[in-house]
């Protein structure tokens, strides 16, 4: 996982890093806060965004880390920003990337044993 932050995507194209990460034997992450969704969330309300995917000349698909939301920002060329935020914004993400012609973005599966069901049905 590779981290930037709004001033690392926009103004000085380096990654987000800590050098206190280098301080333990586990794999630190950057700070987390989870977003309210009492509004709509803004790339300015982003500090730390995750890199999903980067290309050359400022394309590049993120998603907000801290605060972590639902909110995905695609870059596609210096002026070109499109975001996707709340319910259905990851479809409405991996549909937009396609169109763009990104490669497809990982996705992690949950598995969950028979008795925990009843935690991710409605």
């Amino acid at each position: 996982m590779r981290f930037v932050t709004t001033q690392n995507i926009f103004i000085n194209n380096e990654e987000y890093f800590d050098p206190n990460w280098m301080d333990s034997n586990k794999i630190i992450y950057p700070p987390k806060k989870n977003w309210d969704y009492s509004r709509q969330l803004n790339i300015e309300d982003v500090d730390i965004w995750e890199v999903l995917w980067e290309g050359g000349g400022g394309w590049g698909v993120y998603a907000s880390w801290s605060p972590y939301a639902e909110f995905y920002m695609v870059c596609s060329g210096p002026n070109n920003i499109e975001t996707f935020y709340g319910k259905l914004a990851q479809k409405r993400l991996k549909e937009y990337i396609q169109l763009l012609n990104i490669p497809p973005l990982n996705s992690v599966e949950t598995w969950v044993e028979n008795e925990d069901m009843w935690l991710y049905t409605p």
